[in-house]
């Protein structure tokens, strides 16, 4: 018999993760054994401390900078200046500097299957990928309405089954309800964000900082009043590659974007 959909929004407060102390240095597993194969690890890294990363041969990571400033290192350097996502090299050394402010980064490790390191290494000459929020390519969606602004961070095909995005629109709106069997979801709140998320029979209450799993296949959707702002980041972790065949259907690119 098919598993049940879990009704439940399962979340994690990411401001109670910090450290109190703005010169401490902490990483903290996130939503721990939330999603099989996704591991989620929430770094805080004090300023003008360095933090050397963990590597392995048989998972992926990419890093999602939410807040301060500092670089990340793969060989070469890039700077860090807003929320930006990084994906570099895989099973290469890499460490990040945080530079005069407290540097904020959300960790995705990804199992790989022998056929996600075989696209991997087909798409190796894409890697280090450094995307800053300002220069991200912009979609539009049905689900969403004209005056939504939504981001591609990682786009589609890039890293093995990933997918990394942003919506952000002013209330009185929405996303519409809708539903992705193919795909593990997260919903990472950024600044301001304050809005609610349906999944189901159950509403969540949807702020700054909050990470939270959308139940698997289930029915969800957005909404947010006036005078709140919607802005949050979306992980799509695919079960298989031709999955992604639904972002490259659903999400329609702008002319010069």
């Amino acid at each position: 018999m098919p598993k049940p959909i879990d009704s439940e929004i399962h979340s994690e407060d990411l401001h109670r993760a910090l450290p109190s102390a703005l010169t401490d240095s902490t990483s903290t597993e996130v939503l721990s054994g939330e999603i099989a194969g996704l591991r989620t690890i929430l770094h805080a890294v004090a300023p003008g401390e360095s933090l050397p990363l963990e590597i392995s041969a048989d998972t992926g990571r990419v890093y999602v900078f939410i807040s301060g400033s500092g670089s990340a290192w793969n060989g070469t350097t890039q700077e860090v200046l807003e929320l930006a996502l990084w994906a570099p090299r895989h099973n290469t050394p890499i460490s990040v500097t945080a530079s005069d402010s407290r540097l904020l980064f959300l960790e995705l490790v990804i199992e790989l299957s022998p056929t996600d390191l075989v696209e991997l290494e087909q798409n190796a000459g894409l890697f280090p990928l450094f995307i800053s929020y300002s220069n991200c390519k912009t979609y539009k969606e049905k689900i969403k309405s004209d005056k939504t602004i939504s981001r591609t961070l990682l786009p589609e095909f890039t890293f093995p089954r990933l997918c990394v995005g942003s919506v952000q629109t002013t209330g009185d709106d929405r996303v519409a309800a809708h539903e992705h069997p193919m795909l593990e979801q997260l919903f990472l709140g950024l600044k301001d964000n304050n809005c609610r998320v349906h999944a189901g029979a159950t509403t969540f209450a949807f702020g700054d900082g909050a990470l939270l799993h959308i139940p698997l296949g289930s029915r969800h959707g957005v909404d947010v009043e006036a005078p709140h702002k919607l802005h949050y980041i979306w992980i799509d972790l695919f079960s298989n590659r031709e999955g992604m065949q639904w972002i490259a259907r659903e999400h329609i690119h702008e002319t010069g974007s």
